[in-house]
């Protein structure tokens, strides 16, 4: 019994120092270089960080937790988490890149030995087990000379990639091919399951990406998505289910802002360095100070302890950032079911995404599902199949001010001595002098709590490929792409402080693009001894259709989300 006893107590302390969070920071340099890398993924079970300027980074994991390193052109570099881990320097090597490895290009597949132009190819292996909302994440530090700028939304938003940096005045949104079908729509990219993408390279420059004409002149990002096919030799069916959750926070990259006595006492410092009165902030600040110019010596700060003098909105010592963020909750789900002989195959991929935001108010969930099946006829001769993908996604993300101003940046800008709300249970604002014409970044999340962003998505293809003599194919694609999106923006009345609006509103905007494409090519693909032949040659036409409606109406006597939509 006491044997017992002894064994269960070290369960439980081999339990707790498992569970146990430590912070840990590190240094990441290149084996040659013995320079600093930026760029670096750190991967833990969790989280993912990428390293700054400097090569450092600061991540959260648990004792006895796998943290993976990968970087482009480097080989991958893994490290377990100990107790006695806590700030760590690490080189990473100089990997060999697999030329004979085969890549999609242009129509066509070729080896990477063969190709003149850029091409990048990215390995996925290194980010199956992040729970992302988009393929877009997977790319971020991972492609030399792509730029990803992300808006940090639960929808894993992105506001611009670039491919070698700004090609055009206009639109900078790469052309993407998925199985073949190319669309300019990056919702159609980022509504992919990751888990469902069996490659992805990215032509970079204009020989590679030549082929597809003025589309690609932002470059061209190229995904084949997978299929059901077994390993040689084998017939079988298989079932993989995928299921995580995971907590996001953005603590560790808070801005250090300063809190209401603090930011006194800067004003006070200014305006003695200005030689100016101090009591210019008398509306919120009094200073108890000796006077001197020369020697200048603060003794107390004295706070207004109301703001505007109003009696209902005492001053606050907030810190908007731990106002308006919280902690996410990330749950991640896909199911995927596959079957395949020598000859055919089926592969379905259903899928749920859910992050509930660390903005205050925000959200986002995504239902996606996949078909992809193929089968060879007459001796494989003839192979056809089809490839469809349907997405349903319904946001709420981050809001202006009434000024323009977004919330993260109120977050960081407000001033501490507003408080979040007033004492009748509304929400707080700027009153009087010494403030600025902004408005309370928790109140403009929740008066805009009812807006939100649904989109609907079919994208996908039939094909045939007929080789009617060895080593010539001839191939037809009928592709296409659909998608709705509505937008509902509901403006609430409301006062806050001097700021407010008295009317509410409602606008509604909907629009449809269909877009199709139908893709012919012939190839033809000698070998002879160390030389090889390709030849190609096709026609490809597109058609696009859009229709969009917008409404507007004001002035709704009941203020409900079901009065007003």
């Amino acid at each position: 019994m006491q044997r017992l006893r002894l064994l269960l107590a070290m369960l439980m302390l081999t339990t707790c120092a498992l569970g146990q969070q430590k912070t840990i920071t590190g240094t990441i340099t290149g084996g040659t270089t013995k320079e600093p890398l930026q760029g670096v993924s750190v991967q833990g079970k969790n989280k993912s960080v990428t390293t700054d300027a400097s090569g450092k980074f600061t991540i959260q994991a648990s004792v006895g937790e796998i943290i993976t390193l990968s970087y482009v052109e480097m080989n991958a570099l893994n490290f377990t988490v100990t107790n006695t881990t806590q700030d760590v320097t690490l080189t990473m090597q100089e990997g060999t890149n697999d030329l004979n490895a085969v890549v999609v290009t242009g129509y066509q597949t070729q080896r990477k030995v063969d190709l003149t132009g850029a091409v990048s190819v990215v390995n996925l292996e290194e980010t199956k087990n992040i729970p992302a909302a988009s393929p877009m994440q997977a790319l971020q530090g991972r492609v030399p000379g792509l730029y990803i700028e992300t808006d940090g939304s639960p929808a894993g938003g992105t506001r611009r990639l670039l491919i070698r940096g700004l090609n055009t005045l206009g639109n900078s949104d790469p052309l993407y091919v998925i199985d073949g079908v190319p669309t300019k729509s990056s919702a159609v990219f980022t509504s992919l399951n990751p888990n469902s993408i069996a490659s992805i390279q990215i032509l970079k420059d204009a020989s590679a990406a030549s082929i597809y004409g003025a589309r690609a002149s932002n470059g061209v990002i190229i995904v084949t998505t997978k299929e059901g096919k077994p390993k040689e030799g084998q017939e079988r069916v298989s079932i993989q289910l995928n299921s995580s959750v995971s907590v996001q926070t953005e603590k560790p990259w808070r801005e250090d802002v300063l809190n209401a006595e603090e930011r006194g006492r800067v004003l006070w410092r200014a305006a003695v360095n200005d030689r100016t009165d101090p009591s210019v902030h008398r509306a919120i600040y009094t200073y108890d100070w000796n006077g001197d110019y020369g020697k200048p010596i603060l003794n107390k700060v004295n706070i207004v302890p109301f703001v505007g003098g109003d009696s209902l909105q005492p001053v606050g010592n907030t810190d908007w950032q731990d106002a308006s963020y919280e902690r996410a909750i990330i749950n991640s789900h896909d199911l995927t079911i596959s079957a395949g002989t020598a000859k055919s195959s089926m592969l379905i991929n259903l899928a749920y995404y859910k992050n509930t935001g660390m903005l205050a108010f925000t959200n986002y969930d995504r239902y996606s599902a996949r078909f992809n099946s193929h089968t060879s006829l007459f001796n494989e001769k003839l192979k056809i199949g089809e490839n469809f993908q349907l997405s349903r996604s319904s946001e709420k993300l981050q809001s202006n001010d009434l000024g323009g101003a977004s919330v993260p940046d109120l977050a960081v800008t407000l001033a501490p001595t507003i408080p979040v709300f007033r004492k009748d249970g509304a929400y707080a604002g700027p009153i009087g002098a010494g403030y600025s014409d902004r408005n309370n970044p928790v109140n403009m999340q929740y008066v805009n709590r009812w807006d939100k962003t649904n989109r609907f998505i079919i994208f996908g293809n039939v094909y045939a490929d007929l080789e009617p003599v060895k080593n010539l194919h001839f191939r037809t694609s009928f592709g296409a792409d659909y998608s709705t999106t509505r937008i509902k923006n509901i403006d609430p009345a409301f006062q806050e402080g001097f700021l407010g609006r008295s009317v509410n509103s409602l606008s509604l905007n909907e629009s449809s693009i269909l877009s199709m494409t139908w893709t012919n090519t012939l190839s033809y693909q000698i070998e002879l001894g160390v030389h090889r032949l390709n030849a190609l040659a096709g026609t490809e036409a597109i058609r696009e259709d859009l229709e969009s409606l917008g409404a507007f109406r004001e002035g709704f006597a009941v203020e409900d989300e079901i009065t007003i939509t």
